[in-house]
């Protein structure tokens, strides 16, 4: 409903128009004042769309009450009307941009038809109005959306040159709805009230802005309140619960620091993302983050010496070892969110090959299964349950004596000779014999006398010295045949150990054998 405001010294007048707006059915809320500083008062305590004001009044007149409003409001519709047919008043009404002028005694169908006009007017305003606005918030989010995907801003900024960016600072708090399914996508379309409804709830009507960030994520920016985090994360503990309830739908929500100068939005973002990572060590958690200990980087040493202990204990079949030392190194991570995920799922990678040594009747596609069950698992809890099916498996083997397999140094002696021809590394030696590279080189010198990497050239020169004497195969197939794919390298490593070319070495045996 739109609001007129009839302002005439004359009762009588104020009453006519009156009477034509209900006579022509005009939805309109009626203001009136006796004359211009009276109307001025009433414009100060309320909104007013159409000014209806007669030209000559006491105090204020109407041509001074239309600059007057003309300075503060400046769309609002005006509409002169008064008895004296001056052209002089008409041309400085037009000036003041008057949207019409009627004279008295008034009309009816005059000013039925000039109303209607004018509401008309204001009516196109508004939708062109509502059109901008729309246009205007609809920029903003995208604005906002490429911000949360790493657009610099300079670059925003030079694309989008014609607005003004301070709309960023009303941002003070940022929360992060994560579901691992795809439903969120259906939320937001479907029933986004239930969202607001949520948010609203726990609140006190903290005005915010949602982004439908993709189907998995909808971010919530918070604008102007400086509640604490405490309050957030009570909004947040509604939006999961109400969730959970209504569609049986488990989301994990993380919650923001405030959003400042020095961390703006995409760094928040950043972080919240982070912090959700964090729910594949807290199962039964879903607001984030969580408080965290802080990091000790002797932690990984730690590790090391516990996976040497389950090498130990597995060789000489020790039960009782080997179940505290991968007991303290599952338990060492069951809620410590501060190393990265991929770290412990690499490092309890590491832990199940070693386990594997004790249970041979499983081959390497069996440990392969086990090892994608690792990486594909969302919780912490999932993959401590693989881990210790397979470490009941290793116990049973070694309590029934069934634990039989060659001695690891054998076994890599064995597969250097095989796989000759390929690239060989200490960690690629270590992992097909489920040991931890330190560990493989310290047991391999103590029992050979050799490092591994000079163990190989080793062999490979002997290699190479057999089939310069026995066969007609070119230097360069012998190079490639005993892993060395730069001949030129060869060449030189053979020289260095035989102090002769291969070329020179070959002529030698064959002149011994003539």
């Amino acid at each position: 409903m739109y609001r007129i405001l009839i302002v005439d010294d004359e009762k009588i007048e104020r009453e006519v128009i009156r009477f034509l707006i209900n006579k022509f059915g005009f939805d309109l809320d009626i203001v009136e004042a006796e004359n211009g500083k009276e109307a001025i008062n009433i414009l100060k305590e309320c909104h007013v769309d159409i000014l209806l004001t007669d030209v000559k009044m006491p105090f204020i007149d109407g041509m001074e009450l239309a600059e007057k409003v003309r300075h503060v409001h400046n769309d609002m519709e005006i509409i002169f009307f008064s008895g004296y047919s001056d052209f002089n008043l008409v041309k400085k009404a037009l000036t003041l941009r008057a949207d019409n002028y009627i004279l008295k005694p008034v009309k009816p169908e005059e000013f039925n038809q000039t109303l209607n006009a004018v509401i008309d007017t204001i009516r196109k305003k508004d939708e062109e109005k509502e059109r901008t606005e729309v246009n205007l918030a609809f920029t903003k989010k995208h604005i906002v959306y490429r911000l949360l995907n790493q657009s610099p801003i300079e670059m925003l900024k030079q694309e989008y040159y014609d607005l003004n960016f301070d709309f960023l600072e009303s941002y003070n708090r940022m929360m992060l709805v994560h579901s691992d399914s795809d439903f969120l996508e259906g939320l937001i379309e479907e029933n986004s009230g239930y969202i607001y409804e949520e948010i609203n709830k726990v609140s006190n009507c903290i005005k915010y802005d949602l982004i439908d960030l993709n189907q998995f994520q909808i971010i919530l920016l918070f604008k102007d309140s400086k509640e604490n985090t405490e309050i957030y994360r009570k909004i947040a503990e509604s939006i999961h619960r109400g969730i959970e309830e209504r569609y049986g739908i488990t989301v994990v929500i993380a919650v923001s620091e405030p959003i400042t100068e020095t961390v703006p939005i995409s760094k928040t973002y950043s972080q919240l993302e982070n912090d959700i990572k964090d729910r594949f060590f807290y199962s039964d958690t879903y607001i984030y983050p969580v408080d965290k200990p802080l990091s000790d980087n002797q932690e990984f040493e730690e590790d090391e010496i516990l996976l040497r202990e389950v090498e130990r204990a597995i060789e000489h079949s020790n039960i009782s070892n080997l179940r505290n030392n991968v007991s303290n190194l599952i338990q060492k991570y069951s809620e410590n969110a501060n190393v990265s995920e991929m770290y412990l799922r690499f490092l309890l990678t590491r832990l199940l090959q070693r386990l594997f040594r004790a249970i041979p009747e499983k081959n390497k596609e069996d440990m392969n299964r086990y090892i994608e069950l690792i990486y594909s698992h969302n919780h912490y809890s999932d993959i401590r349950d693989t881990i210790l099916e397979i470490e009941n498996q290793a116990e049973a083997n070694l309590k029934n004596g069934t634990y039989l397999t060659m001695d690891p140094i054998e076994k890599v002696k064995q597969y250097i000779s095989i796989n000759i021809n390929q690239d060989l590394s200490l960690d690629m030696l270590a992992d097909e014999v489920s040991l931890t590279p330190g560990y493989l080189s310290d047991k391999f010198k103590e029992e050979t006398g050799l490092g591994i990497i000079k163990y190989i050239k080793e062999v490979r020169m002997e290699k190479a010295e057999d089939m310069l004497s026995r066969t007609d195969m070119k230097v360069n197939d012998i190079s490639r045949s005993v892993g060395y794919n730069n001949v030129s390298y060869f060449i030189k490593i053979f020289r260095g150990h035989f102090g002769i070319s291969p070329k020179k070495y070959r002529e030698i045996k064959q002149r011994q054998v003539k």
